[in-house]
């Protein structure tokens, strides 16, 4: 199998499959901000118990992107992708029928497989139609998808909620990710011809080794960031600035303003400069959170972290696609992205629990030092064991 043919970035399967993910992340982010406001108005649990439900999504995505590593390399991408999305779309139908907490969580739990298998087949079928030496602004192109979801899908959903309640919120959302897999039904899917030879079932076969080193940076970079969504609107009221959604604003804008131009620099001159910006404007952002305690400090921070998330991400997962073959892209954006989820929920955990310690300015100050970590780590060792492993044609 190989990637898109003639050199050709803007395909008609890269643009379809770019809307799909935007309709789908559409659909998947009208409940972030609604849920939890259901859950406490609608089937009347305690505002403690939303943290659960938040935690049974990602752990149930987090189990299951190994295993779809796995049998995306096995089987091939494009009916895993397809099966995966239709099921991630008809769950959502199901939120209307659900009348207790309890329900709710196991139904979050198995959404949660759902979006983890189709989050995964998505990146990787998004890499077989890029063309290699377009790789880095491929990707950073297409993560824009993501981000314009997370950006407007909030706001039109609060809207749709406050017009005509939970159940026609739920539907529409419904009705987004539905148009979403109908964008991808029609895309070229390069033929995926799987090795003949057999192999073991062992660790390597879910965890790709050549992705370690270069996911964890991006494991820490998931800590930081998981503080940073998930206590933003707490600081907020606690430096009393009532800015949160201004924030968030800002934050989507710099990842959408750095994915712009981090994947033509990849490819035009490698991961390394870009890291050393990320790095940078990562560890400001947070360093003015910590010490600049007014609503300047606070919008800043939010720009700066928002670049360095769409400098890191896409720039590490470039990365860790050009050191291994098409065979194992499945089990290496797997790697990735499960340590990234890991890492925002032991962020969204750990940094809770010191935050009552040190407060949340001294939390984003120990942020700036998980960074700090994340840097050496890359220049002591990701950055050569890159260089020795890139994959000239992949």
């Amino acid at each position: 199998m190989s990637s898109s043919s003639h050199g050709q970035l803007w395909s008609s399967s890269f643009v379809m499959l770019a809307i799909g993910n935007l309709l789908m992340a559409t659909g998947f982010y009208f409940l972030i901000p609604t849920l939890p406001v259901y859950v406490v108005e609608v089937l009347h649990a305690k505002t403690s118990d939303v943290g659960y439900i938040l935690a049974a999504y990602t752990v149930s995505a987090l189990i299951i992107r190994p295993f779809t590593g796995i049998a995306l390399d096995t089987w091939g991408r494009k009916w895993i992708y397809l099966v995966a999305l239709l099921v991630f779309t008809l769950t959502i139908l199901l939120y209307p029928l659900i009348l207790t907490f309890s329900l709710l969580l196991v139904l979050r739990f198995f959404h949660g497989f759902s979006w983890g298998v189709t989050t995964t087949a998505g990146m990787t079928v998004v890499v077989d139609v890029i063309p290699p030496q377009k790789r880095g602004r491929g990707i950073g192109y297409f993560g824009i998808s993501f981000t314009l979801a997370m950006a407007i899908a909030p706001v039109l959903a609060l809207l749709i909620l406050e017009a005509w309640g939970y159940f026609p919120m739920f539907y529409i959302a419904a009705l987004f990710s539905f148009c979403g897999l109908l964008m991808v039904l029609f895309v070229r899917y390069p033929l995926f011809q799987p090795r003949r030879e057999k192999t073991r079932i062992t660790w390597k076969r879910f965890i790709e080794p050549k992705g370690v080193p270069i996911s964890i940076p991006m494991a820490l970079f998931g800590v930081t960031y998981g503080g940073v969504v998930s206590f933003i609107t707490l600081y907020d009221k606690e430096l009393g600035l009532a800015q949160a959604g201004a924030f968030f604003l800002i934050l989507a804008g710099g990842v959408f303003i750095s994915r712009l131009f981090a994947g033509q620099i990849f490819d035009r001159y490698g991961p390394t400069s870009l890291m050393i910006g990320g790095f940078v404007v990562t560890i400001t952002g947070l360093l003015f959170l910590g010490m600049l305690l007014n609503l300047t400090g606070f919008l800043i921070a939010a720009g700066l972290i928002g670049m360095g998330a769409g400098i890191l991400m896409p720039t590490l997962q470039t990365m860790v696609n050009n050191v291994v073959t098409v065979y194992r892209r499945g089990a290496a954006n797997a790697t990735l992205i499960t340590a990234f989820d890991l890492g925002i929920g032991l962020g969204s955990l750990g940094l809770g629990y010191l935050s009552e310690w040190i407060g949340f300015d001294g939390m984003y100050l120990v942020c700036m030092g998980i960074m700090v970590v994340a840097v050496i780590h890359y220049f002591g060792h990701v950055r050569e064991f890159y260089i020795k492993n890139v994959r000239r044609e992949t």
